[in-house]
């Protein structure tokens, strides 16, 4: 007998979409299928869509919950989920009728499967995306050896290799649970599937590719972006992924494989944000180092030209860290900024979190690190990135 498979749909205000949506899995050819709707309190007729569902199919659950967004949503449905194997659609897509019984069958000895994805603008415009990592079994040893090294971030194609996607994967319901119940803590609506799928990875035996895709999610056209990309709060979100799976990582013993693959995951992220919203952030190569600072840390500023400016007007739109001191060594003639800046010898006597410098050039940056070394500031607290090359810190 097939083991049960449970699908949760998070719904909301998806009046329009979700009727394909849970047509698309009651079509599917594998037998033995529960469907969860949860509706995450939507104020249009989603809620009413979910109830007649459940009036006509006996496999079908509806559960009404007031809105905590879409991790509280699934995290909901699994926790009253009958199957052994897990799987997610959101209520504007919809999947292909053999989708659930082709990876069934490559997850009975693994603990989840991936596989591809469409992404659909119009039946004119659809994108089909498979796979970075060949189809098959990848074991432990595979997985460190092929995965973990790029998972985050591959430099053959830009962007992460393992497609953090809860959608396209089936997972074994043991290892899913707790990582939603993680990210639900975390509350962020940006970088939800990541704050899951890539710490499963470092604590799973064996994974299964599938190379074809199966689910089609709806995409919006540029000139409609999402709602976490037009949140003012946006930098504070991504941050805390950042924090989390830095965290993660560390605890797991990756931290130094892992910590490029971060930055640019962060920076990634944030060149996304300027090409769809940009005038939010100043550029993907003049941002403030977010990743490698504390927020609500007290930090010391050096460098008060163009870049410095740009960091100091960041940081007052997102009141990401405080800044204590901003110091230029020509600070004489450099008093025409709006705020005071002073000699780099204020920093002595000063009791600080991180000094950031705020200069692109390499020589420029190297020489104000001896100084702030022959100031007795420790290594660990002088943070600084190349506009052009991602550094931590010159030597």
């Amino acid at each position: 007998m097939k083991e049960l498979l449970s699908v949760i749909v998070p719904v909301y205000n998806s009046e329009k979409y979700i009727k394909k949506c849970v047509d698309s899995i009651l079509a599917q050819t594998y037998p033995q299928v529960e469907i969860i709707l949860v509706n995450d309190g939507s104020s249009d007729s989603s809620g009413i869509i979910c109830d007649e569902y459940t009036e006509k199919y006996d496999h079908v659950k509806a559960v009404h919950k007031s809105n905590g967004g879409i991790t509280s949503a699934r995290l909901e449905g699994v926790k009253i989920a009958a199957g052994e194997y897990i799987t997610f659609v959101d209520s504007d897509d919809w999947i292909e009728r053999d989708y659930y019984e082709i990876l069934c069958k490559e997850i009975r000895d693994c603990d989840f499967v991936t596989s591809g994805i469409y992404r659909y603008f119009t039946d004119e415009k659809c994108m089909e995306e498979l796979p970075y990592y060949e189809e098959g079994i990848y074991d432990k040893d595979k997985i460190n050896k092929e995965v973990i090294p790029n998972m985050l971030w591959s430099s053959d194609i830009g962007v992460w290799a393992l497609d953090p996607s809860l959608c396209t994967k089936i997972f074994k319901k043991k290892w899913i649970q707790d990582e939603l119940e993680h990210a639900a803590e975390i509350g962020s609506n940006y970088g939800e599937d990541s704050l899951v799928i890539f710490p499963m990875v470092f604590k799973i035996e064996k994974f299964a590719v599938v190379n074809r895709a199966f689910y089609y999610h709806r995409q919006r056209e540029t000139d409609a972006m999402p709602d976490y990309m037009k949140d003012e709060l946006f930098l504070d979100k991504l941050h805390s992924v950042y924090s989390y799976l830095k965290n993660v990582f560390c605890e797991m013993g990756y931290s130094e494989i892992m910590r490029r693959q971060l930055e640019h995951f962060y920076f990634n992220s944030i060149e996304l944000k300027k090409r769809c919203y940009g005038h939010l952030i100043y550029g993907f190569f003049s941002s403030f180092p977010f990743w490698s600072v504390e927020k609500n840390s007290e930090v010391i500023l050096y460098g008060a030209g163009k870049l410095g400016q740009k960091y100091i007007k960041q940081n007052e739109e997102y009141h990401f860290c405080k800044i204590i001191f901003w110091v230029d060594s020509n600070y004489r003639n450099m008093q025409d900024k709006g705020k005071e800046i002073v000699s780099p010898k204020m920093i002595q006597n000063a009791s600080y979190d991180y000094i950031v410098i705020a200069v692109d050039d390499y020589n420029v940056a190297a020489q104000i690190t001896r100084c702030l070394y022959d100031l007795n500031v420790p290594k660990e607290k002088i943070v600084w990135q190349s506009i052009r090359r991602c550094i931590n810190k010159p030597e």
